[in-house]
């Protein structure tokens, strides 16, 4: 199976002719959709409405009908994708039925497990534990093998009612309103493999989300020499300014980790306050044009 970089890479080749914003963003959709060759053009809601919605008919058959199977794949694509809370927000699915369809998702392709790397105090005999660790169990995330699969159970099935008898509206304003949210994890996925390149001499060994009791992160790269980078990203159509960088730093008190730098990954560029401040890396999208090579 190819890595998210290898995909990306194999998508820009495709579609070069799209700028790195439009990449993202069809990739964010795109990547993964099995329905022979499209053709993508610089407005992303005619791709959708082109290649999706008109041809929802016969991309329904391609999918799962198990309605189990869906209930579970819809609150991987809408909740917070942790292994456990499926099942608390479902009163229909039990754990043990979950894990059989895990499985079969599994065995089937569509979905893979993002590995927590949250490590808990060890409970010694005699010594005190703080209350809140102490039924917790750390989770592991669900994720979508196929960004195309991510957008169907996100957007598309859950307005399979109304696009069964072919009303198309609610679906595409429901889209066009959570669309930066959605597109923002691809961002941070691709994030993450960027700042691992060599091309930026960080001496990365490891990059990923991190999540914890206490909050979640959406880069936490360890470097050679043991220190960590902490980064976040934002796709959204203002500029960062320096607030966020004060609420990466607030929310690091949690951390136990040696935080050496701070990263942060932009859509639309950066202040001017932000850029005069020291010791943080800024990524825009301009960088993100490495992929192409």
């Amino acid at each position: 199976m190819l890595s998210i970089k290898n995909n990306f890479r194999e998508f820009c080749t495709s579609y070069s002719y799209l700028d790195i914003k439009e990449l993202i963003e069809n990739f964010a959709i795109f990547g993964g959709y099995d329905s022979g060759s499209i053709e993508l053009d610089d407005d992303i809601f005619e791709n959708i409405e082109q290649n999706i919605l008109n041809n929802y008919h016969s991309l329904k058959r391609k999918f799962c009908q198990n309605q189990d199977k869906n209930t579970l794949l819809q609150k991987i694509a809408l909740g917070d994708r942790k292994e456990y809370a499926i099942y608390r927000s479902s009163s229909n699915i039990s754990q043990i039925r979950g894990r059989v369809l895990q499985k079969e998702l599994y065995q089937n392709n569509i979905i893979e497990k993002e590995l927590t790397r949250e490590i808990i105090p060890k409970r010694e005999k005699h010594r005190y534990v703080k209350k809140e660790f102490r039924r917790y169990v750390p989770e592991d995330k669900f994720r979508f093998v196929k960004n195309f699969d991510r957008f169907w159970y996100t957007f598309i099935y859950p307005f399979s009612n109304e696009l069964d008898n072919n009303i198309q509206k609610s679906c595409l304003e429901n889209i066009k309103q959570g669309f930066d949210k959605f597109v923002s994890l691809t961002f941070e996925e691709l994030s993450n493999e960027l700042i691992k390149e060599d091309i930026f001499r960080l001496n990365i060994i490891q990059s990923g989300g991190y999540w914890d009791i206490h909050t979640e992160y959406d880069i936490l790269a360890k470097k050679s020499n043991g220190r960590y980078i902490l980064g976040e990203c934002k796709w959204t159509n203002q500029k960062v300014c320096k607030n966020e960088l004060n609420k990466l730093k607030n929310k690091a008190k949690y951390l136990k980790f040696d935080i050496e730098q701070y990263a942060l990954f932009s859509k639309n560029g950066f202040s001017k306050s932000l850029k005069k401040e020291r010791n943080i890396l800024l990524f825009e999208l301009k960088d993100f044009e490495y992929f192409r090579r």
